[in-house]
């Protein structure tokens, strides 16, 4: 008998798991519809954690993919032995839209978003809802930092000020500083992250808005000599004095310079953005993947982690109960009750959600 396009789907499902599909097959051929087998079906897709082959995690770039590999592979791993686990080292910009593409049949289970594509995927539903009794480090989590809109984890944060070459410009003072005429051609600025556009509009007397931002930047776009989609390339060009300013994370700042960039950092009078990443728990897998995904993405609010996270990365800690030792109190590092107290936090649900239109909006009025 000829099946039908939902009975091929539902078996499709199973193409990896002869057992199931075997057992499947044998339910639909008695003349069980896919209809009445779809639930018998979601059961037998609830794989333990022992049953699931690979885990495949999203890492920002840079330091992180190693501490991954370092600290939560090894973590998991040590109880899962057969466990393949693949740490995609991808940033989000680039990722976000593979993984929307896949989402009828996902490939990353776990993910490091930053506030606009967690944000962003909450719009697309693509996220799941962590469970907190698998989540065990996260009672150090201030709720006050937890991701906006219920779904995800913020466990690193940066704040986003402003990177300068200290051999070519003074220690800015204000965000204004960026559109002093000396520096026309010597600014570097992103059009896919918004927060320096945050921070313009605080400068204008606007408040934390982007498209005012965006505004207040167009009498100034000759200062734009540069348009980055790396953080290294940014920190690149400040250091071979091609540019002199750009508005960018602390941590990375940081990083740059203990690599031996000539570069500096501030947090200018008004302020700055507080820069999160967050976990998310992607879509469409099973419950056994979903747990796994969980125990490994609770590694990354492990003290370990985050002093690794710190040390090697210079990403300021989430978790409260971690010290930041003397020697990393730099400008770019930032701790919990300072971020609670100092760092501007913009509404990232309305900026994750219209992140076209801004784009459009700096396309027209920048780059033009």
């Amino acid at each position: 008998m000829k099946k039908n396009s939902e009975e091929l789907e539902l078996l499709k499902q199973f193409g990896t798991n002869e057992s199931r599909r075997t057992l499947l097959k044998s339910l639909l051929a008695m003349g069980v519809t896919a209809g009445t087998a779809m639930p018998f079906a979601k059961a037998l897709a609830a794989a333990t954690e022992e049953e699931v082959k690979k885990l495949v995690i999203l890492s920002q770039p840079g330091a992180m993919p190693a501490l991954c590999h370092d600290v939560s592979s090894a973590a998991i791993k040590s109880r899962y032995p057969k466990l393949e686990i693949e740490v995609v080292d991808s940033n989000n910009a680039t990722s976000y839209p593979r993984m929307l593409a896949q989402r009828n049949r996902p490939v990353i289970s776990g993910a490091m978003m930053n506030d606009y594509f967690a944000q962003r995927g909450i719009a697309d539903d693509m996220w799941e809802k962590f469970d907190p009794a698998i989540m065990t480090n996260l009672a150090n989590v201030p709720k006050e930092l937890m991701t906006p809109g219920g779904f995800g984890i913020a466990f690193a944060i940066q704040p986003y000020g402003i990177m300068y070459n200290p051999d070519k410009v003074e220690k800015p003072e204000s965000w204004a500083d960026l559109w002093n005429p000396k520096y026309e051609g010597r600014v570097s600025m992103w059009d896919a992250y918004f927060d320096a556009y945050v921070m313009a509009g605080v400068a204008a007397g606007k408040g934390p808005d982007v498209e005012e931002g965006i505004k207040a930047w167009a009498p100034h776009k000759k200062n734009i000599g540069a348009w980055v989609s790396s953080p290294i390339v940014e920190a690149d060009l400040l250091h071979r004095g091609e540019t002199w300013l750009a508005p960018h994370w602390g941590g990375y700042a940081e990083l740059a310079r203990a690599q031996g960039k000539n570069i500096a950092f501030t947090i200018p009078k008004e302020g700055a953005v507080q820069w999160s990443c967050h976990m998310q728990l992607v879509k469409g897998f099973t419950p056994g993947e979903s747990r796994l995904a969980q125990a490994y993405m609770n590694t990354w609010l492990s003290e370990d982690f985050q002093l690794g996270m710190l040390r090697k990365a210079f990403w300021s800690p989430m978790n409260s109960a971690l010290k930041i030792p003397d020697d990393l109190k730099l400008p770019g590092v930032i701790s919990v009750d300072d971020a609670l107290k100092n760092l501007i936090r913009p509404d990232f649900v309305k900026i994750g959600s219209q992140i076209p239109k801004y784009k459009s909006l700096i396309d027209r009025n920048l780059k033009a």
